[in-house]
């Protein structure tokens, strides 16, 4: 993983996502956790990332609604949603991203300021054997995947067909 510079401006949220993509984002879903209500005035959201290599990792945040009005609670909802996705990119990219307002319900959740950290990911060891069928090389979630569900080291083509052959 490459490290990024120190930076001071403030970055726009797409930004952020940018970075992930270029470190190997496959795919970033946010879930609904909790709406605020009477009994629980606040939001919690879950956030799910989906890396080339085949990690997940997931995070979940959570913001109060400093009212009970529709909107208010539609806010907390939304920066929720905005707070998990953060947290998720943080632990994927390894940067701290910090969001701009404190208050919930007056915040810009399109801006982040970005922090260099050091890495949370744990480098992954490259697997020794290439794939069994082919003979392609292997990326160490591929590996770990695939002698886990096939009980041989199987590259993604490799292991949609002896899927379907199943």
């Amino acid at each position: 993983m490459q490290g990024i510079p120190s930076q001071n401006k403030a970055l726009l949220y797409e930004a952020l996502l940018e970075k992930a993509k270029d470190l190997g984002l496959r795919r970033l879903e946010t879930t609904v956790l909790r709406f605020p209500s009477a009994r629980a005035g606040y939001a919690v959201c879950s956030a799910t990332l989906e890396a080339d290599d085949g990690s997940i990792y997931r995070e979940v945040a959570s913001v109060p609604a400093v009212s009970s009005s529709g909107e208010t609670q539609a806010r907390a909802v939304e920066c929720a949603c905005i707070k998990a996705k953060v947290h998720v990119l943080e632990a994927f990219t390894g940067l701290e991203c910090k969001l701009d307002a404190p208050a919930p319900a007056q915040r810009h959740v399109g801006e982040v300021t970005l922090v260099p950290i050091q890495s949370r990911k744990a480098p992954e060891p490259v697997p020794d054997e290439a794939c069994s069928e082919c003979g392609a090389p292997l990326t160490y979630g591929h590996y770990e995947f695939s002698t886990r569900m096939f009980k041989r080291p199987l590259c993604v083509p490799c292991q949609v067909n002896a899927a379907a052959s199943r």
